[in-house]
């Protein structure tokens, strides 16, 4: 079943639940005795998208392309260095510690690693149990019946609760996370590349459990992952990351169906097929490694693996724009609108990479 069809999206003319403008994290590096700043990280810089109420949206890219440093400055786990978020129309980026605090019931993550996310010494009641004490919301027999119904809900038995962590398996851990964010009711869960660490079997039943909640309670999902079969399945829209910058927006069928960034392009290309006797167009295999976030190229991030880039990518960084309705894609190559010679240079340009050429 794919996202896309599901009911309870809010339509695009309704206000957004989540507003990310030009967000920026930047980590210094510290050198010598006196720890002086020598350079920084550019994790995030400048990543610019919105969040519907009961939408799933895909983060995608390698693994150092900042798409968790994302999520984490969203949930204000860190600070942004510049940039501005909002939630339900309310600036989150400064807030104080107090208004900080209520506004937590509203946003929860479920962390990648379901092993460490969990305290090894407390009962999973007691973890799923914590963020209702924290916040006062529940207490007593309400406080249990509640865990209990959060236990059903995630599918696990109620026998579970006064169980510990290490006498569940990876994808039983994986769903008492899920009732631990789901304790305070939020509006927006922030899923951290949550089933990269669990079978396959196991990451379909999480999935599937993830997309019922949405459902049944109109969630809204910033969905972290580098598994594009399974962001394909989940999500209405994707945001596709390189290098702490968004370089390709747009829903998800378009984005599958037309690609039109280089860089998401070969992504699609690595995407296995079930089916050995299925066509499918070549492999695209880019050329050199990933550059450091310390010191991205200037202008363009991709250029310096795009296997057509010319004089502007080096020196000129291309802005995101809208180049058909709803997609969105930073790529000299779109400019004027020439959507389809863009595609077709992509194309031949992909193929002779698949084939072995520079």
């Amino acid at each position: 079943m794919c996202a896309a069809n599901r009911t309870g999206l809010a339509t695009p003319a309704e206000a957004p639940l989540l507003e990310v403008k030009n967000l920026k994290k930047h980590f210094p590096i510290r050198k010598g005795l006196l720890r002086r700043v020598a350079g920084h990280v550019y994790a995030v810089d400048g990543v610019s998208f919105t969040l519907r109420r009961g939408e799933t949206l895909g983060v995608v890219g390698e693994s150092g392309c900042g798409k968790s440093t994302t999520g984490r400055v969203v949930m204000k786990l860190i600070d942004p260095t510049a940039g501005t978020i909002r939630l339900a129309g309310e600036d989150i980026t400064q807030v104080p510690p107090d208004r900080l605090r209520q506004i937590r019931r509203q946003m929860q993550i479920i962390f990648q690693d379901p092993y460490s996310s969990l305290d090894p010494r407390q009962s999973a009641g007691s973890i799923v149990a914590e963020p209702m004490i924290v916040h006062g919301t529940a207490r007593g027999q309400e406080l249990e019946d509640r865990v209990a119904d959060l236990f059903k809900r995630v599918g696990l038995r109620t026998d579970d609760m006064r169980k510990l962590p290490v006498a569940f398996s990876g994808g039983q851990r994986q769903r008492v996370g899920i009732a631990r964010a789901l304790a305070l009711n939020p509006s927006l869960i922030v899923c951290d590349e949550p089933v990269s660490a669990l079978d396959v079997s196991i990451q379909a039943q999480v999935v599937n459990l993830l997309m019922d909640l949405q459902d049944e309670l109109g969630l809204s999902y910033l969905f972290i992952a580098h598994d594009l079969a399974v962001v394909h399945h989940i999500s209405h829209r994707i945001a596709v990351m390189y290098l702490g910058r968004m370089v390709e927006f747009a829903e998800t069928e378009d984005l599958f169906a037309e690609p039109l960034h280089p860089y998401t392009r070969a992504l699609l290309s690595a995407i296995p097929i079930p089916d050995p006797t299925a066509r499918r167009a070549e492999r695209i295999v880019l050329a050199g490694d990933l550059p450091s976030p310390s010191k991205p190229p200037k202008g363009c991030h991709f250029h310096t693996r795009c296997p057509f880039a010319f004089d502007r990518c080096r020196v000129e960084d291309p802005p995101l724009r809208e180049i058909r309705r709803g997609h969105f894609a930073a790529c000299h190559l779109l400019d004027g609108q020439n959507v389809d010679a863009s595609n077709a240079a992509v194309t031949v340009a992909g193929s002779a990479l698949s084939e072995g050429e520079p």
